[in-house]
């Protein structure tokens, strides 16, 4: 016979609410008390029903995280942050790859709301907002990283990609640099939007405005195709700024196929801080978001929502430039 919740209260000497508590992880259970349920279970073998628990607290502590592409190494390490931060409060993290399909996102939330989920985090670039703001005003707990959606109360986790953009600019002016272009994601995407702007916004204080790419998507192939144009340009910068770390490896592979030299004749700056940056050929030179971190504060304005009701917050965490091979002086004018 299986052991239950009763035989856990019956050998810790404490009440079945205490021993849910514990099961829960509620804050509202004394150390010492939380050790001798735990212990019990121990000694009997005891593994929590998580569909009984469920019935009774009316969660089933799971979240649910949105990707747009699991295989980008960006998602990926948000994901390592998600599901650090939920196991350590006790959670599970379903991870959904949704592409950009606003209606597989869709028909994605509306499978988990029916399955009992606790909150979603939506980690996916589509700029369609009428779902994210029909959740909101149904007050079902969200959390949005990497986008901003003003007109929802919900959680927003945010790098500041303008000041990114900003810091990347500044690094190719102090290099000498003055013919530069962006390569930028598709313009739906509201983080490489942002960048854009800062971008702009850095190269028109000294008077210069950059040429703009805007690629057909956002992996390595879509850098290499947008590079075709960037590289049968005359004259042809002596620099551009990548929207993500992908778009900037596509570029240096393009480049490396024309037999132009990075950083001698092109500089190459990248955004995300992926893992692939470091072992990109030279090593990109990249805009460093909180990848990890990004994903444990998302986790963390969740459960505080789900917890205690808290009002939606909007963290905004700040990217700092990392100094690869891939960017060096301007070349002399010819």
């Amino acid at each position: 016979m299986s052991v239950t919740i009763y035989d856990v209260a019956r050998e810790a000497g404490v009440s079945l609410a205490t021993v849910s508590r514990v099961i829960n992880n509620s804050p509202y259970v004394k150390p010492s008390t939380r050790q001798r349920v735990q212990e019990a279970m121990e000694r009997l073998g005891y593994e929590p029903n998580l569909v009984a628990s469920a019935l009774m607290t009316k969660r089933t502590r799971l979240l649910a995280l949105l990707v747009p592409d699991i295989s980008n190494p960006f998602f990926a390490e948000v994901a390592w942050g998600v599901e650090d931060a939920a196991a350590s409060l006790n959670y599970n993290c379903v991870i959904c790859n949704v592409g950009d399909d606003t209606h597989k996102q869709a028909a994605y939330v509306n499978v988990l709301r029916r399955k009992g989920i606790d909150g979603i985090i939506f980690a996916t670039a589509a700029h369609d907002d009428r779902l994210v703001l029909n959740l909101s005003k149904r007050q079902y707990p969200i959390t949005l990283m990497a986008r901003d959606v003003p007109a929802a109360a919900v959680n927003r986790v945010l790098t500041d990609d303008r000041l990114g953009a900003a810091l990347a600019a500044k690094h190719l002016l102090e290099l000498g640099h003055r013919r530069m272009a962006i390569v930028t994601e598709p313009s739906r995407i509201h983080s490489s939007a942002e960048r854009r702007r800062g971008f702009a916004a850095a190269l028109e204080e000294v008077g210069l405005e950059p040429l703009v790419i805007e690629a057909d998507g956002s992996d390595i192939s879509a850098g290499m195709r947008a590079s075709a144009r960037l590289l049968d340009l005359r004259p042809r910068p002596t620099a551009v700024f990548c929207a993500n770390d992908m778009l900037a490896i596509g570029v240096l592979q393009a480049a490396a196929a024309a037999g132009v030299r990075v950083p001698a004749e092109l500089s190459v700056v990248g955004f995300d801080g992926t893992p692939l940056a470091q072992i990109a050929s030279p090593p990109l030179t990249t805009v460093v978001q909180p990848m990890r971190e990004m994903g444990r504060v998302a986790v963390r304005l969740l459960i505080e929502s789900l917890q205690n009701g808290s009002e939606p917050k909007r963290v905004v965490l700040d990217p700092h430039l990392h100094r690869g091979g891939s960017t060096g002086p301007a070349p002399a004018a010819t």
